[in-house]
């Protein structure tokens, strides 16, 4: 246990859940707390929270933990497989310069060793890769059609289902129509209604609240005049996008969002679909 002395006002800030915790008030005996963290972080008083639903709740982070750290260290190793490879074919290039076929015949055996074996770590990899809850819900808005397309391949082969807009129009449209997802991903600059616009239509309507909003965006988001958390933007990603880390915050909200009960039924198994429905563009 970590033990630390606060003054009045003064707080300890735990960045990587963009939480704080302050001092507001003491008196004797009893210290006032305020406490500052996104809407999917779970703030309980230790007596009503009973202590098997707290061990299941550590099981369950170690479990998720252990899972990234096995993911990460095989996309290391294929990116070893893929490095010797690339110098597997430099020197395959060279020794076919020269004239050497029998080395060059020993080269190509080596480059299938490195083929196999970087097969054998996608497969691996794939089934340690971070999955969201299943069922859960995607609307991603954006006006570049590739990139929304590609995009939205990635996520539903993570096993989201995800339908896409072409502005913010047609996401306010989305909303009125089909109900609510899970998460909406938007992109700041678009066409007829932009980022901006749609985000502060949709935090005014009660119907919506908790939406969980990941702006995205190639310009500075300060730029946008939008809070950040739950009355704003919840989360920001900067163009050009990282899909793996995109993935991975992804999966943790909506995994917060699963154990406080929002959101039913975790599949961390579930295999991605043999063939990928096009994506639905709304217009």
């Amino acid at each position: 246990m970590l033990v630390l002395s606060r003054r009045l006002n003064e707080k300890i800030i735990f960045p990587t859940i963009q939480a704080a915790v302050q001092v507001v008030a003491m008196k004797a005996g009893v210290v006032r707390l305020g406490i500052e963290a996104p809407a999917d972080v779970p703030i309980l008083r230790e007596e009503v929270l009973d202590s098997a639903k707290l061990e299941e709740l550590a099981t369950l982070r170690q479990q998720e933990r252990a899972l990234a750290a096995k993911y990460h260290e095989l996309l290391h190793k294929m990116n070893n497989r893929l490095n010797a490879g690339a110098i597997g074919v430099a020197l395959l290039r060279r020794q076919l310069e020269l004239g050497m076929t029998r080395e060059m015949i020993a080269t190509l055996d080596k480059i299938d060793q490195e083929l196999q074996a970087l097969r054998e770590h996608t497969d691996k990899a794939a089934d340690a890769a971070p999955r969201p809850p299943s069922r859960c819900r995607a609307l991603l808005v954006e006006d570049d059609r590739n990139e929304c397309e590609l995009l939205a391949g990635f996520l539903r082969l993570a096993g989201l289902e995800v339908e896409t807009a072409g502005d913010g129009a047609d996401a306010l449209d989305y909303l009125r129509q089909r109900g609510r997802p899970d998460v909406m991903l938007l992109d700041m600059v678009l066409p007829r209604c932009d980022g901006p616009t749609t985000v502060r239509t949709i935090r005014q309507d009660p119907a919506y609240a908790g939406l969980k909003i990941f702006g995205v965006t190639g310009a500075r988001h300060e730029n946008f005049g939008l809070a950040d958390g739950p009355a704003g933007i919840d989360r920001w990603f900067r163009k050009p996008l990282n899909p793996e880390v995109l993935l991975r915050e992804l999966c943790q909200a909506l995994r917060a969002r699963s154990r406080s009960g929002l959101v039913t039924e975790c599949c961390a198994s579930r295999s991605p679909p043999s063939e990928t429905p096009p994506a639905r563009h709304l217009s």
